[in-house]
């Protein structure tokens, strides 16, 4: 199977790049010739995408995510980032929370030892349980029921409810001793998806469009000059930006909230991987905005910065922030005016001593 996948990855690459070089090293004659070209170029181009996107292992831009359970356990299959998988032996319960307060889906469970690699959930769990952990998943129909039809055969099904959209038990534990969960409190939803969407697809746009030109005059179509080989190469990178923007609208386009509360602040992406950081495992969080200031227009890079109480198994835990020397950083990009709510909410929600405020400085044109 893989001989052939490589083998199709082969002929993939020498199509696109054959492709590519009849429709630039061809002498075409005529707008009708010249548009011929032009479109084997591009066609070749979208095939030496294709191809590269299935060389790393993708078969879609579209971020699969699926929730499977089986004999061994359960899993977040994901090809994003690294999702999670517990095996039913090393689990007491699990319980799936259903509350219109949160973005999502929260999947909590009550493991027999301590975990690191998945999000603590303070505040409740039996005495003589380890604390419980969470992970976040986009509010879908039917993993409720999903997840109580795929529980081992040995494992009972607590009715109770109290909060519960499922609690499912391994044999012999206390149902009766696992609480309610906490009541979700307000949120606070900072959308900051639309804005970064239109700021690629604009630029895309632009790219394509200086690529597209750039490749019009390689082929004396708006210039005499002659000089094919070199618009090809000024124009076939910014071609390839716009045509990578093109094939990535679907994920492009998705849209992402800074989710803050009474208990936390997280990120909820549904077409791709969330997650939520409890104030009480932070030492300070801050927001930190650095400018290139411009007459015509200012660039700017927003980090939210956090610091752990316990660096223990932080960064396993969150893939999606960059860290070092014990602080990590979540990039939001440039987001300017949802930063001062991002701002106002932590402020309003994190408990005395962790929000630090923002700092601003200037950058340079690599914004650092």
């Amino acid at each position: 199977m893989r001989i052939d996948q490589l083998t199709l990855a082969i002929d993939l690459a020498l199509l696109g790049l054959g492709l590519v070089l009849t429709g630039a090293l061809v002498h075409w004659h005529g707008w009708p010739a010249h548009t011929f070209g032009i479109l084997l170029i591009v066609i070749g181009a979208v095939l030496c995408l294709v191809d590269g996107v299935r060389l790393l292992g993708w078969r879609t831009l579209i971020w699969p995510r699926s929730l499977r359970l089986d004999e061994q356990g359960i899993s977040d299959d994901t090809r994003k980032a690294r999702g999670f998988r517990v095996d039913w032996a090393d689990l007491k319960a699990l319980g799936v929370i259903d509350d219109p307060a949160r973005p999502g889906l929260l999947l909590v469970f009550f493991p027999r030892t301590r975990r690191s690699d998945l999000t603590p959930y303070a505040g409740f769990a039996p005495a003589d349980w380890p604390q419980p952990v969470a992970s976040p998943l986009p509010r879908r129909t039917g993993v409720a029921e999903a997840i109580v039809a795929g529980k081992p055969a040995n494992w009972q099904h607590h009715e109770r409810g109290l909060g519960w959209a499922a609690l499912i038990a391994g044999p012999g534990e206390r149902t009766e001793a696992i609480p309610a969960p906490p009541q979700a409190t307000p949120q606070q939803r900072i959308e900051v998806g639309t804005q970064l969407a239109w700021q690629a697809l604009i630029g895309g746009a632009l790219a394509g469009l200086l690529g597209v030109l750039a490749y019009l005059a390689a082929f004396d179509v708006l210039s005499a000059t002659g000089a094919t080989a070199t618009f090809l190469l000024i124009g076939t990178p910014f071609l390839l930006i716009g045509l990578a923007t093109l094939l990535s609208i679907p994920v492009v386009v998705r849209r992402r909230w800074v989710v803050i509360d009474q208990e936390g602040l997280g990120w909820a992406d549904p077409g791709g991987t969330s997650f939520a950081i409890g104030w009480h495992e932070l030492a300070s969080a801050s927001l930190e905005i650095v400018s290139v200031p411009s007459a015509s227009l200012s660039r700017h890079s927003v980090q939210l910065q956090l610091t752990p109480l316990d660096d223990t198994g932080f960064a396993g835990r969150h893939p999606q922030l960059s860290g070092k020397d014990g602080h990590y950083v979540l990039q939001l990009g440039d987001v300017v005016g949802p930063a001062k709510a991002i701002a106002a909410a932590c402020q309003k929600s994190a408990p005395a001593g962790v929000w630090q405020g923002v700092s601003e400085r200037r950058g340079t044109l690599g914004l650092i």
